[in-house]
């Protein structure tokens, strides 16, 4: 019998290729089930002990027990269970929910010997059960090749991995044995394309129903990159005269003044629909335009990052200065990848906008203020800290919500003689570009 959703998981050893794998299976499902697919890992930020846990894979945090990280783990867990993974797989039909991680990991991690699996496991007896756990398995040397190519640095379990590929094994075992997982190995030495339509497999055979009714073009197996090299090449204007034609405000009014919602609501469809048709650098001018209508002046690309990445200025009340950065990287956003990248900005710390591509429920949202170190140019490159930036994540939706809103400002601007006898019409527009 068919379920209405379904939970997965990607665990593998450090330089497997799960997240990568997780981002593309996500990209790809959410081509048949567009708006139906979460993306999401752990640690989970969002919470104490999400940022705990951060702290000490970093190894910021060095003093701690086993048995503290393991509730640690735990307590975020159960609070990802509860505010993102049961909600977004009960909140409808043919929902499904990808998570990078899950209590796999706190078996293989948070286990000793005076603290056993089954110990761990009782932590976990409240955690959502997956319906399929995949496990990417690679050689040794090809984990190490990867994160020697990720060129940073190693965080607290990135070592011994012959012996935490033993870890595993035991602990798939225990899973299988004790808890009744359903756990697949899949060969992970292939491309990241290969290894999904691997896993892809997996899931048609385990139920029917989330096999697309056409067949999967292959570009969506293939990474997409920003490469703006410091040009834009789009403009909210410019979306918007696509979706301006004559007599349009006209064509909107005639409809009963009832349905002029649903008639925006129609519109702003469509807009969403070209959007998402854009390319990567499509994308990117948007986001750096739409940042400057919000009132940030955008300068130029900062030269010593690989990242397309630009210089933001604003100006406070009193002619304050405030310094920051704004971000696209191609993948949808981590607390932990942001915190590697943000050094790079060096004292360029008061906030940062990070564009997300891809769906927003693929976003995570919330992102704790931290401490963070650069090198001081300024003072023979010393180490600083300052406080880590306030960021702000912004979606195609966003975007697309602009984009509307623009194009509801330029209609009441060019027939700003036919409001002098119907300002009523007015004021339902503007009352419906607040709610957008």
């Amino acid at each position: 019998m068919s379920k209405d959703s379904l939970f997965i998981v990607i665990e593998g050893l450090d330089g497997s290729g799960k997240t990568s794998v997780s981002r593309q299976l996500a990209n790809v499902l959410d081509y048949s089930f567009k708006g139906k697919i979460k993306l999401t890992f752990e640690p989970h930020d969002p919470s104490c002990s999400g940022l705990f846990i951060r702290q000490v894979l970093m190894k910021r945090i060095r003093n701690f027990t086993p048995r503290i990280l393991a509730l640690a783990f735990a307590t975020n867990r159960l609070d990802h269970c509860d505010r993102e993974i049961t909600p977004w797989l009960e909140g409808g039909k043919d929902r499904i929910v990808i998570c990078d991680r899950y209590y796999l990991s706190s078996l293989v991690y948070q286990h000793s010997p005076d603290f056993s699996f089954e110990s761990v496991m009782f932590l976990n007896e409240m955690a959502r059960k997956p319906d399929i756990i995949f496990f990417i398995s690679v050689s040794d040397r090809v984990c190490y090749e990867r994160m020697k190519i990720r060129n940073q640095p190693k965080e607290l379990f990135e070592k011994n991995l012959a012996e935490t590929r033993k870890k595993y094994a035991d602990a798939i075992d225990f899973l299988k044995t004790k808890n009744n997982d359903q756990i697949i190995e899949i060969d992970g030495s292939g491309t990241v394309g290969e290894v999904v339509e691997k896993i892809l497999e997996v899931i048609y055979a385990y139920d029917q129903k989330w096999k697309p009714q056409q067949p999967i073009i292959s570009s969506t197996l293939i990474p997409h990159v920003f490469s703006l090299n410091g040009a834009t090449i789009l403009s909210i204007e410019d979306v918007v005269r696509e979706f301006t034609k004559a007599n349009m405000y006209h064509e909107l009014i005639s409809s009963e003044k009832d349905n002029i919602f649903n008639e925006f609501n129609k519109l702003g469809e469509e807009i969403s629909l070209r959007i998402e048709s854009m390319s990567f650098n499509e994308l990117g001018s948007l986001f750096l335009d739409y940042i400057s209508k919000l009132g940030y002046k955008v300068g130029n690309k900062l030269p010593w990052t690989h990242l397309d990445c630009y210089e933001l200025e604003y100006i406070l009340p009193g002619e304050i200065l405030q310094r920051g950065a704004a971000l696209l990287i191609n993948e949808n956003q981590r607390y932990d990848v942001i915190m590697q990248k943000a050094p790079e900005l060096f004292e360029m710390s008061d906030f940062m906008f990070v564009f997300s591509p891809g769906p927003s429920e693929l976003v995570t949202h919330y992102y704790e203020r931290d401490k963070t170190q650069y090198l001081n140019t300024k003072k023979d490159n010393e180490v600083a800290t300052s406080l880590f930036p306030s960021t702000q994540l912004v979606t195609q939706e966003d975007i697309s919500d602009f984009v509307l809103k623009s194009l509801i400002s330029k209609l009441i601007e060019s027939n700003s003689d036919v409001f002098k006898d119907d300002t009523g019409v007015k004021e339902h527009l503007l009352h419906f570009t607040h709610r957008l």
